[in-house]
């Protein structure tokens, strides 16, 4: 699914390839290899302070992308938990016994878990263990070569450019 038919994402790209290199004239000429299919492409060299916004440039778009997957899911959260406490009152009698109490319970429960979905989206884990590996290598001295691709055949294509000229490609989903 591209990100923008996506209506949880903002984002133009989803995934982040990236791959760490010994040195800058391996990590530059993989780029300018990368620069003639990808349009986004980044070096980041070791003690670079820009090296974060590189890999996360899409600073504005993940805050939209915050706020739209929680609406999205936290009401649909809110849907479901009035449709499952309506099926608990009318098929359990504890739950019959106490309504109301059944109902804001499970509302508000299942709720609580589509906002829970929504900051495991916002926060991205995914992309947080590439750009830890790649702050790591960066304090090592290597140098790193970064993607967005708009789609998974951009990505897999990436992927392969960058370990075809010798990087170690690391990716998220």
């Amino acid at each position: 699914m591209s990100p923008s038919s996506n209506p949880l994402f903002a984002e133009q790209s989803l995934t982040l390839v990236a791959a760490l290199f010994g040195d800058g004239q391996q990590a530059a000429m993989a780029a300018e290899r990368l620069r003639q299919t990808q349009a986004d492409v980044d070096i980041v060299q070791p003690n670079d302070k820009q090296w974060m916004r590189k890999l996360e440039p899409e600073g504005r778009a993940i805050r939209q992308t915050a706020f739209r997957s929680h609406a999205v899911l936290m009401a649909a959260g809110f849907a479901l938990g009035v449709l499952l406490s309506f099926l608990l009152i009318n098929t359990w009698a504890a739950a019959a016994a106490s309504p109301w109490m059944t109902g804001i319970a499970v509302t508000l429960i299942v709720t609580l878990v589509g906002g829970i979905v929504a900051g495991l989206l916002t926060l991205r884990p995914d992309r947080s263990a590439v750009a830890m590996q790649v702050k790591a290598g960066l304090s090592e001295g290597r140098w790193a070569v970064v993607a967005h691709p708009r789609d998974e055949a951009a990505a897999a294509q990436a992927s392969e450019m960058l370990r075809h000229a010798g990087g170690n490609v690391l990716r998220s989903l």
